[in-house]
């Protein structure tokens, strides 16, 4: 017995070596004006954008694209070596479980939505709406004060962790069920918004990158899809029909890309279960978390030409905004994809507003810049996320069951500017 296992532990330790083998993890962050990234993109593959600061990017990147950035001439201002490259523990500190601390990690989401289904019966119902490329469940927390019934109800559909290395982006979503649930019965804005929306939670849309990230490379972005030559992953955010590969500028063709788009639009199982489930339970509004930036985005991210309902959008984004700095002071910029500079196809948020006509975001959560934490937040930031995005959350489901509030002027969306932007926000925090 003993023999077998120290002959498995070596056959263990071998496969992980041998898997890292091929695969570069980026090590490097880099600045670029916008113009440059511009001139870039014409020739070459997009990188992966980390934030903006003035008409200055930032990405990270490994190696060899640090060469090619160097080979094209354009001026790279400034590079620093990202935070813990290739380490499995993040800048934060706690006694609790695994080493994630505060975060969910896959399993403790999981038992957290079935506690809540068992404490709840009535009004909390998880499903299983698929399986990811190493097996792990997708997990669907519906929330109603009719759970058990399809009901003729607005469904609102938030989602969590496309991209692997954004934890907090678990916790917002899981911890805006679990508020829902045990308020209920305390608070009459929650019980307007269960009993008249069917609202679906998913925490974790990419568990097996999730994972990855915790336990062997902590600014892991992708799925776990291995590509053949050694290299592993698809950005399932770039992998929805919606303009799908419309252009080599928004998602990659090239495997090693940290915004690869895939073979084809849903080749991958997480966007796949995605696809079937929506299409069965149509969203009339939607809101896909991620980190980090400040920002609240709408369609489109794949062209400059503004959507349909940009205005529509723009309004409703405004108001999420302004319910966000009334109760942290944090500034969230607003507006479509491509204004804030993030140029994507094949995106989720598009793909909703595009297939099913409903107005979808992204909203990049706290903190802003990669200097304030960047993906590597601390455990108290998971509470001051939520406590901010909350009123956000209630009148963003609000707003699909009684509509908008003509009362409300929107704001225009601040400079990323504290001086600016705090003066303009306090002068008109009153018209909550």
């Amino acid at each position: 017995m003993r023999k077998n296992m120290i002959l498995f532990s070596l056959v263990l330790l071998y496969f992980v070596a041998f898997t890292a083998m091929g695969q570069e993890f980026p090590d490097t962050v880099i600045g670029i004006s916008l113009d440059d990234y511009r001139v870039y993109l014409k020739t070459r593959a997009p990188l992966d954008r980390l934030y903006s600061r003035g008409e200055d990017c930032f990405f990270l990147v490994d190696h060899n694209e640090l060469q090619q950035v160097e080979a094209s001439g354009i001026e790279i201002r400034g590079r620093t070596t990202a935070p813990l490259v290739g380490s499995a523990h993040p800048v934060i500190s706690s006694a609790q479980g695994d080493i994630n601390g505060a975060y969910h990690n896959y399993n403790e989401t999981g038992l957290l939505l079935r506690e809540l289904e068992t404490r709840f019966p009535g009004m909390a119902q998880v499903i299983t709406i698929g399986y990811s490329i190493e097996g792990r469940e997708l997990n669907v927390i519906k929330i109603s004060d009719n759970v058990q019934s399809d009901e003729s109800e607005p469904n609102v559909f938030i989602v969590g962790c496309h991209h692997a290395r954004e934890w907090i982006s678990v916790e917002v979503p899981l911890l805006f069920a679990k508020y829902l649930l045990e308020n209920y019965s305390l608070d009459l804005g929650v019980q307007r918004v269960v009993d008249g929306a069917q609202i679906y939670i998913m925490p974790i849309q990419n568990p097996d990158g999730l994972e990855f990230s915790l336990h062997t490379y902590r600014l892991w972005r992708k799925n776990r899809r291995y590509n053949g030559d050694f290299i592993w992953g698809v950005d399932t955010n770039r992998n929805y029909w919606y303009m799908w590969g419309y252009d080599d500028n928004g998602s990659s063709p090239y495997p090693e890309s940290e915004v690869y788009r895939g073979a084809a639009p849903f080749s991958e199982p997480e966007t796949q279960a995605l696809r079937q489930f929506l299409t069965a339970n149509p969203p009339v509004g939607s809101i896909s978390f991620h980190n980090y930036g400040q920002d609240i985005l709408y369609p489109w991210g794949y062209t400059f030409t503004p959507a349909p309902d940009a205005v529509l959008m723009y309004n409703i984004a405004g108001q999420i905004a302004r319910r966000i700095f009334l109760v942290s002071g944090r500034i969230y910029t607003y507006g479509s994809m491509v204004t804030a500079l993030y140029l994507s196809n094949g995106d989720f948020t598009d793909w909703v507003y595009g297939a099913f006509g409903s107005p979808a975001f992204t909203i990049e959560l706290s903190p802003e810049y990669m200097e304030e934490g960047g993906f590597f937040t601390s455990e108290q930031m998971i509470a001051e996320a939520f406590a901010e995005n909350l009123p956000a959350l209630l009148y963003f489901v609000d707003y699909f069951i009684s509509g908008p509030d003509e009362n409300q002027n929107p704001l225009p969306p601040p400079e990323k500017s504290w001086e600016k932007g705090f003066f303009y926000l306090h002068q008109n925090a009153a018209q909550k």
